[in-house]
Order: C-alpha cells, then structure tokens, then sequence
C-alpha cells in the first residue's frame, strides 16, 4: 500500500512480482528432486497447506506467470483437486472480505 501511495500502482504491482518470482524461484530449485503429487512427496505435509494459498494469490492478484514454475504449477494443480483445498479458499469463507 505504501509503494502505491507513494510511487504508484505499477511500481506496487511490480516490486510484489519482483518478490513473489524470487520466492517461487527457490522453491523450484528446493523441489527439483521431489516427483511426487506434492511438495515433499505423494502425501499432504504443512508445505503443501502453505504453498497453496501463496500460489493462488500469486496468479489471482500478482498475475505471476506460472508457466516459469513447473513443479509448483504440478503441485498446485494436484492440490486443487482435493475438496478440502477448494473449500479452504478464501472466495468460499463465507465472512472472507472480497
């Protein structure tokens, strides 16, 4: 919000996508081993409950590409097919402010 107020919409948006990549960038170097449906394998850990969000907000707010992350675009795709991430969603809260 400061980078906004004080520099512009563009640079905020930027500066966040400048992070965001950076981040998205270790994690594919962290998982370049990893072959299973998830972050550490073919069963759901605490990696995975938090990259799931980071993700979506990542696409849905920051308009990252995510074709540059394959392995976290696999994974987010497995994970968004289990009911249980789709119900813990933001846009599905029903007090989630929009």
């Amino acid at each position: 919000k400061y980078l906004e107020e004080n520099v512009g919409p563009q640079e905020s948006l930027l500066f966040a996508q400048t992070n965001v990549e950076k981040g998205f960038s270790a994690l594919e170097k962290l998982l370049k081993d990893i072959n299973g449906k998830y972050a550490t394998g073919d069963e759901i850990y605490m990696a995975d409950v938090f990259m799931a969000p980071q993700i979506a907000a990542a696409m849905q707010r920051f308009k990252i590409d995510m074709s540059k992350y394959p392995r976290l675009c696999r994974i987010f795709e497995s994970l968004k097919a289990l009911l249980e991430f789709l119900d813990a969603s933001p846009e599905r809260q029903p007090d989630a402010v929009h």
